[in-house]
């Protein structure tokens, strides 16, 4: 029997939990381009941890959703025999009952879950290290934690390649040719050679312009995001199971943690809030003031950091789609390639999941979540296929 050639472009998060899930469901011929290396500095999946939590106002479709992932992480787990996941409990700090702490606790709740009212004198007692008195809105979920980012990506190449598929590093693709459906997908290389599939499956992250400008105008920004690494924090105090991962607004942070094998043990924390416009590729510079208002905004929230050392600003890009959506679908005007883009910053504790997802539209099976959500079509009015294109 014939077996289709499957192409993902893309070797982050998404493109290889993808690969992932296609070849369990024994499709064999799965090939993952990525354009440097798995879990490069500029990849939107780099880095040694990301947080899973449930909290996400008065939206019930992505706590579900994380629910579903979270299960298909520790399956993970028990397949690789990996530590892909540690549970940390994530304290919340909002200004109101319709403030996103406030919203998400409601939610929570009416979902069945259990998160924690906490006052001022018990966040006081249990998490000394957080000023909290200019908040008023206190919860604490013990139903989240942190992903080990890279050990995440690392386990799933190792598994893809002993299911038989292909982890490909240092190809870039610079161009999808397909005016024939009834011919292969032709993908060009910087290198000049071609490659041949039957579906391709984009998941380039803020690459996604540079490879699609010519076909489709994408209604997803791009943004320059920092994050913060402290040192010289005691361990009894800001590790595990003293401190918590915590959102504060737009603040987010996870306790003392190695960045890597035999790397540093630092606190990492970030705002979500989306900055400047940003391009793939370009050398960062780093906005000091940007970094002068998180800085002092986290050491109102957790004073002891002012003694700390600020070890590491990293920057990295969001791919912003319109309403903060994914968006999976197909390429309009050919169903044999798939779009993954428009992550916003809180797709990778999804990754598992959104592999399974994308691997259902590959393969044109019922997913296990209606996608209606993450359709090109929400967006009918707002974007538009390039005026040279041939419907």
């Amino acid at each position: 029997m014939y077996q289709q050639r499957v192409i993902i472009v893309g070797a982050g998060i998404i493109g290889l939990a993808t690969a992932y899930n296609l070849l369990q469901q024994g499709i064999h011929q799965v090939t993952v381009l990525e354009q440097a290396t798995v879990d490069h500095g500029q990849a939107s999946s780099h880095g040694a941890s990301r947080l899973l939590r449930f909290e996400y106002g008065n939206d019930t479709f992505y706590p579900e959703m994380v629910h579903l992932s979270l299960k298909r992480w520790k399956k993970l787990e028990q397949h690789t025999s990996q530590h892909l996941y540690t549970p940390t409990g994530t304290l919340g700090l909002g200004q109101g009952q319709d403030s996103f702490a406030g919203q998400s606790y409601q939610t929570l709740r009416n979902l069945g879950y259990t998160p924690e009212r906490l006052n001022h004198s018990e966040i006081a007692k249990r998490f000394p290290q957080f000023r909290a008195q200019s908040y008023d809105f206190l919860t604490y979920n013990a139903d989240a934690g942190m992903l080990h980012a890279s050990l995440c990506l690392q386990t799933l190449r190792s598994a893809i390649r002993d299911l038989g598929g292909t982890v490909l590093e240092h190809h870039q693709v610079t161009a999808i040719r397909h005016e024939n459906v009834q011919q292969a997908i032709r993908l060009q290389l910087s290198t000049g050679e071609e490659m041949l599939a039957d579906r391709a499956i984009i998941a380039t992250g803020p690459w996604v312009h540079r490879l699609l400008h010519t076909e489709i105008e994408l209604p997803v920004r791009l943004t320059r995001q920092y994050l913060l690494y402290f040192a010289n924090l005691p361990t009894e105090e800001f590790g595990l199971p003293a401190f918590p991962t915590f959102m504060a607004e737009d603040l987010y942070g996870f306790p003392l943690h190695a960045q890597g094998t035999n790397g540093p043990t630092w606190l990492k924390a970030a705002s979500h809030t989306f900055g400047d416009p940003a391009e793939p590729g370009e050398v960062p510079v780093v906005d000091e003031r940007v970094i002068r208002q998180v800085t002092q905004r986290l050491y109102d929230l957790i004073p002891a950091l002012q003694q700390a050392e600020l070890a590491k600003v990293e920057s990295y890009i969001y791919d912003v789609s319109l309403d903060e959506d994914f968006i999976l679908d197909y390429l309009p005007h050919d169903r044999r390639i798939v779009l993954a883009t428009g992550f916003t910053g809180h797709a990778f504790k999804f990754g598992i999941l959104l592999g399974e997802l994308l691997g259902a539209l590959v393969s044109e099976n019922e997913p296990v979540i209606p996608l209606t959500r993450f359709q090109l079509a929400r967006f009918a009015r707002q974007w538009q296929m390039p005026a040279h294109s041939v419907a």
